[in-house]
């Protein structure tokens, strides 16, 4: 049958959830498919309930109906891992890091990732060994944060084996956003200063040690909070692309940040090397601007 009025409350949620499914802010997403399929269900609501024009509490019971395939494997993979304890959301580890990625377009996930640092076979031929679908990834990573840790702390990871494992990825599974991720579990592994394990954190990682936007900041950080993290790290790029919905609203602390060194800051556990560390990558940041 015919799918009844909306009214400006329910169009405007519907305008705020294509925003939401484009990742940015002042963008619509153009999967009108899923939209539609939105629409509909909203109207069917409403017709059930008797009602001639659809207002917002319909659209916002649709969309816990209408999920998007990706939306539902995420949800049974947060579900799946959360049985298996595959993700630590509290206490403090060496060289492991909740990194977040995205499913698809439309829904994120939680991807734990870990780093183990061995002395090379012989000086200057160390590998990175990285296991799981991103080796690419992991890479480039490590590459970059390689730069930044000789500079920095004057440590030659080519003197090392830096293995990565990225804990249980499978297809689908974008991850490009996790190199501040990687980052920080070889800088931790390297260093031997444990990581605070009820933080999250996604962004991509420059050879000078910027933090770059990415994509899909609203379905990570639902990702972390259904996850039961506490904070998470987002690059300062991307504060103005956050659109929760009203269920997830301050149920965790969003960290902008735009250097490497605030998000070790944040996510490291207080100790005296953590400060001295910091200190480090503060007098390089200030050599650079300088």
């Amino acid at each position: 049958g015919k799918i009844p009025h909306f009214d400006k409350f329910a169009v405007a949620e519907i305008v705020r959830e294509a925003m939401r499914r484009a990742g940015r802010r002042n963008h619509l997403t153009l999967r009108l498919r899923e939209l539609g399929g939105l629409v509909r269900t909203a109207g069917d609501i409403a017709k059930s309930e008797g009602a001639e024009i659809v207002r917002l509490e319909h659209v916002l019971k649709a969309k816990k109906i209408a999920k998007t395939v990706e939306e539902q494997l995420a949800d049974k993979y947060i579900e799946r891992r959360k049985d298996y304890r595959l993700f630590l959301s509290e206490g403090h580890e060496v060289g492991r890091v909740n990194g977040l990625a995205v499913i698809g377009e439309s829904a994120g996930i939680v991807l734990p990732i870990i780093a183990e640092i061995t002395p090379a076979m012989s000086k200057s031929e160390g590998k990175v060994i990285a296991t799981g679908r991103l080796q690419e990834i992991a890479r480039e990573a490590v590459m970059n944060v390689s730069a930044i840790i000789k500079k920095i702390i004057g440590k030659d990871i080519s003197n090392y084996d830096v293995h990565i494992q990225f804990v249980g990825t499978y297809e689908g599974v974008e991850g490009d956003s996790a190199s501040i991720s990687v980052a920080t579990a070889v800088i931790s592994a390297i260093e031997n200063i444990p990581v605070d394990q009820s933080t999250a954190m996604t962004g991509s990682l420059s050879v000078r040690g910027d933090v770059l936007p990415v994509g899909g900041v609203t379905q990570k950080i639902e990702a972390a909070i259904q996850a039961g993290l506490k904070k998470v790290i987002i690059p300062k790029g991307n504060s103005d692309d956050v659109l929760l919905d009203a269920e997830h609203e301050g149920k965790i602390e969003i960290i902008p940040v735009s250097r490497i060194e605030e998000v070790l800051e944040h996510a490291l556990a207080d100790s005296e090397r953590k400060l001295k560390l910091i200190e480090k990558f503060k007098e390089y940041s200030y050599v650079l601007v300088s």
